[in-house]
């Protein structure tokens, strides 16, 4: 069980979350939308604590994290935290000088505390899984943006979370590379993965998500199943960015905001 409540985060003046709460059961995909700017990615960042929020608290499991203004939460309990959650980024962040399987490898070692014959077996067997099989041993610069994104997959379950995160995991990538991701995580979804997508692919998060939230100016302004946000939605706001997706101009611009 995921439970998110009353999260804040400001930088400076900007205040960038107001207020968050949500649940996710476990097994259940949420999918996260809304235009730049919203504080989707922020959001996912305060989910591990990659960020820290200003107030709020989060719950992944059985690790629970509380934030005060200007109280630094306990190293331990930030580190109970993260070790809850899997974070796959947009632009992959694998380590240079690490081979694959090293980088599936490298967060059982020092998270986990595997032993290391443990740890390459699991990292193979997961790359297996991402369908990379073949290319332990390449270093990412010999492999295409979609490989590198599905090692960072691969090493993102390696530990075993609760929770996996993904920040706008085909934002980087050519538009034929992103169909092999999308699998992967199509595939994850079929498996009961509990997981949290901010992605800006529509026809995805129809497929793949149990439920939706718009984000916009830090707040979450409407929810529910697919079917219901994106056929029948209960806010003007959420028509409204629907209405722009479909190239259809909007009634109020939302360009021009800071990406957060």
């Amino acid at each position: 069980m995921i439970e998110v409540r009353s999260l804040t985060k400001s930088f400076g003046a900007l205040e960038v979350l107001r207020g968050i709460d949500l649940n996710l059961d476990k097994g259940h995909v949420l999918v996260i939308i809304g235009p730049s700017g919203s504080g989707k990615t922020t959001l996912l960042r305060c989910m591990n604590a990659l960020e820290m929020p200003s107030s709020g608290s989060i719950v992944i499991g059985k690790a629970r994290l509380s934030f005060e203004p200007g109280l630094k939460p306990r190293r331990s309990d930030v580190l109970a935290l993260r070790k809850q959650s899997g974070m796959v980024f947009q632009s992959y962040h694998l380590f240079p000088h690490m081979t694959a399987v090293q980088n599936v490898m490298e967060g059982q070692i020092t998270v986990k505390k595997r032993p290391k014959e443990e740890a390459r077996a699991k990292a193979m067997a997961l790359l297996a899984k991402v369908g990379l099989g073949d290319k332990g041993e390449a270093y990412p610069h010999q492999l295409s943006g979609g490989q590198q994104q599905r090692v960072g997959i691969a090493r993102a379950m390696s530990i075993d979370p609760e929770l996996l995160l993904f920040d706008e995991p085909t934002s980087a990538l050519d538009p034929e590379l992103v169909r092999d991701v999308l699998k992967v995580i199509r595939q994850l979804a079929a498996e009961g993965r509990t997981m949290m997508i901010v992605t800006h692919e529509m026809k995805f998060a129809r497929e793949v998500a149990d439920r939706i939230i718009l984000m916009d100016e830090g707040a979450i302004i409407e929810e529910g199943p697919p079917e219901q946000l994106f056929n029948k939605p209960q806010q003007e706001r959420t028509r409204q960015f629907l209405s722009m997706l479909e190239g259809v101009e909007p009634a109020a611009s939302v360009s021009g905001r800071k990406q957060i």
